[in-house]
């Protein structure tokens, strides 16, 4: 959307030299929980490749974030978990969500561009804009960077972020979250279980979000129900039926962006000057009136409804699995794109089927294999200057249509005791068609699409235990990303097919407890050969800009995460992320401009991050202080590094207290604490730009309470 607007290894591993006998270069996955009334840290279990297993025992660097973690901290949304993280841009773009994971994204929110990095709901892929709906009622929450096509295929080149719900339980117990904060923000979760008898189980959990809106129009605001249904039904020892039902809408004032690279007083280039002291002043008086309207707070007008579930059959020594859904989603924002009122639309129709079979017999082999099937039918389009009657289509999707099929499977082989080899496979096919007609100023032709891409994506790699609690592992694999289209007509010259993104990864990592489980440390480097980045031409003139392919990036980097249970009441989380992501060869085919040597958008070399949590015993009850800061190193929001789309190296920190009686907890909490301004999704062009930009949240602060009953 912002650029359709346009048209008017790294780090040193040597940490613990002196500190332990042996090597400890550390492994590179970790979780922001440990234990907060023991000595060790805690034992983490994620689902990241599709079976239950240790977080310390996986060959990837999981991040496992625990619902306590993500309710403490104020995550409500999939951007906000951004400082939990490392190496990644989480970042609004109106009611999409652009995600980022060691320089592997999409910052293009077409209806025919998919992202790069899949976001799955209880096992179910959802598209962009269904991601921005409020998280609630979550069990856990896990990001797996890299490509991930062999277990996830669909948009997972980049790597998968799988949010888990919290199931029914055989009970009949409930809690209820109230927050109050500035911006006059309530927020309210209720959630039931309800025992229908020893085999089944309910659950409902609703969520409510309102804020006034962090722009002085009003506009950023929230007016936000939710509502999700579950239900456990074990008929018998060996089948258990999992079903749930979602609907989000989102009723609010949508986010406006402003205006971003000139200075206010003297009206020349200022890189990170906006027009007011107060960088969310979305207003436009003196000088800089709009010539098109007043911008003002416009309404949103976004829904989403889901159903799925799982079911489960235990044979002797394997699991049958079934994943069905379906997805309806209407998108239909006004904003203003600083000094024009726009609209962005999107409508989708998704089905979604998976059925595995996981081996469960124990002894030297680990494996699963599967089916996946998938149909998705989405339009949109993007208008300009919606306020006046030149009405300005900038681009037009009838109909964009998925239909996918694939097969899939991976195995684990335990040669010795201590050493594993593993490797898997995805054979996929998927058949795109399109619809629709150009812009009006290309003349309004139709165009159309057609064509079925068949891939194999391929995983290779190894684990080797050092120790009991020392693990070293290495992995290639493979990432795919199926072609596009632009919008255009084909013509005898002209073909308006955008190829197929690739992605071969290498990693190595090591995965280490020390000192009685009360240090982890974590390592993994890697690098990424990534051919065909699909990125959008830039011309300021063009009537449209084409979306094209970038021959060839490479990334290189170093993750390290560190976790420490100091004392009984004190742990401390320590992450450092390094990646180099530059283009190799990068050419724009309109003008013939070579951008190699830049990076890709929202590609920070440097990302750090630190947290510690202090318990005070308090009779029956604790007091819980906890910090956290997250910095990162300058950045662009386009290949081309236009003037005003850079944002300087930039930190935050988050901070609560929290009273903890076990049945029931009160707190304070603070966000972006120094009130720093950071840009969220941006482009060039505006009036007078050079750059337009969604903003982050500013300070926010607040009380707390949870009760279980």
């Amino acid at each position: 959307m912002l650029r359709r607007y346009c048209s008017v290894i790294g780090i040193s591993t040597i940490l613990m030299g002196g500190f332990i006998q042996r090597p400890a270069v550390a492994a590179a996955s970790t979780s922001v929980e440990g234990a907060a009334e023991s000595d060790a840290l805690a034992e983490i279990t994620v689902t990241a490749e599709k079976q239950t297993q240790n977080l310390q025992k996986t060959a990837a660097a999981v991040t496992a974030i625990s619902a306590d973690t993500l309710i403490e901290a104020g995550v409500g949304n999939l951007i906000e978990a951004e400082k939990l993280v490392p190496s990644v841009r989480f970042q609004a773009e109106g009611d999409n969500t652009q995600v980022f994971i060691r320089g592997v994204g999409a910052n293009l929110d077409f209806p025919n561009v998919e992202p790069n990095v899949a976001f799955n709901f209880a096992g179910i892929y959802l598209p962009r804009e269904a991601d921005s709906a409020a998280f609630f009622d979550v069990q856990q929450l896990e990001i797996l960077p890299g490509p991930q096509g062999t277990l996830y295929g669909r948009s997972a080149i980049g790597g998968t972020i799988n949010l888990t719900p919290t199931k029914p339980g055989f009970n009949n117990e409930g809690e209820t979250l109230l927050e109050a904060g500035n911006y006059s923000a309530l927020h309210v979760t209720v959630t039931q279980n309800v025992k229908v008898s020893d085999s089944v189980a309910l659950r409902a959990a609703a969520d409510y979000t309102r804020n006034s809106g962090f722009m002085v129009t009003g506009a950023d605001s929230k007016n936000d129900p939710s509502l999700r249904l579950s239900a456990i039904i074990n008929p018998s020892d060996r089948l258990s039926v999992y079903l749930w039902a979602q609907g989000a809408q989102k009723n609010g004032y949508h986010s406006n962006l402003v205006n971003k690279g000139t200075d206010p007083a003297t009206g020349k280039y200022c890189e990170t000057c906006f027009f007011y002291g107060n960088a969310w002043d979305d207003t436009r008086t003196g000088p800089y009136a709009a010539p098109f309207g007043q911008p003002t707070r416009e309404r949103d007008h976004y829904k989403t409804y889901m159903v799925g579930g799982q079911i489960d059959y235990q044979f002797d020594g394997a699991t049958l699995s079934y994943l069905p859904s379906y997805l309806y989603l209407d998108s239909v924002p006004l904003y203003w794109l600083s000094a024009i009122q726009s609209s962005n639309t999107a409508h989708y129709n998704q089905l979604t089927q998976e059925l595995r079979l996981t081996g469960t017999g124990g002894g030297p082999l680990k494996w699963l294999v599967g089916l996946g099937y998938y149909n998705s039918r989405n339009s949109g389009t993007e208008t300009l200057f919606t306020n006046l009657p030149f009405v300005f289509y900038q681009t037009n999707v009838d109909a964009d249509r998925l239909a996918g099929y694939s097969a899939f499977g991976q195995v684990t082989y335990s040669l010795t005791d201590t050493f594993r080899l593993t490797g898997g496979g995805r054979a996929s096919s998927t058949k795109r068609t399109a619809n629709g007609f150009e812009v009006v100023a290309l003349g309004g032709l139709p165009y159309d699409f057609d064509k079925t891409y068949n891939h194999f994506d391929w995983k290779i790699g190894f684990e080797q235990d050092l120790a009991p609690k020392v693990m070293v592992y290495g992995t290639v694999e493979t990432g795919y990303q199926q072609g596009t289209f632009n919008a255009l007509p084909n013509t005898p010259t002209y073909s308006n097919e955008v190829q197929p993104e690739k992605l071969l990864s290498y990693t190595a990592g090591i995965k280490t407890r020390w000192l009685d489980d009360r240090l982890q440390i974590n390592n993994e480097i890697y690098y990424y050969d990534y051919h065909n980045l699909i990125i959008q031409a830039y011309s300021i003139a063009a009537p449209y800009n084409i979306i094209f392919n970038g021959n060839k990036v490479g990334i290189r980097g170093d993750q390290l995460d560190v976790l420490a249970k100091v004392t009984q009441q004190d742990q401390v989380n320590f992450n450092l992320g390094y990646s180099r992501s530059r283009n190799k060869d990068v050419v724009d085919p309109t003008t013939g401009i070579s951008y190699d040597g830049l990076s890709p958008p929202y590609s920070p070399d440097w990302t750090a991050e630190a947290g510690f949590t202090h318990t005070i015993p308090w009779g029956d009850a604790n007091i819980r202080a906890h910090i956290d800061w997250r910095y990162e190193s300058s950045w662009f929001a386009d290949y081309i590094h236009n003037k005003g789309t850079q944002q300087v190296p930039s930190n935050k920190g988050d901070a609560s207290v929290t009273y903890d009686a076990s049945t029931w907890t009160a707190g304070l909490w603070i966000k972006n604490m120094t009130n720093r301004a950071v840009i969220a999704a941006t482009a060039a062009a505006g009036i007078p730009g050079p750059a337009t930009a969604y903003m982050d949240d500013p300070r926010t602060y607040g009380v707390r309470f949870t009760v279980k009953y």
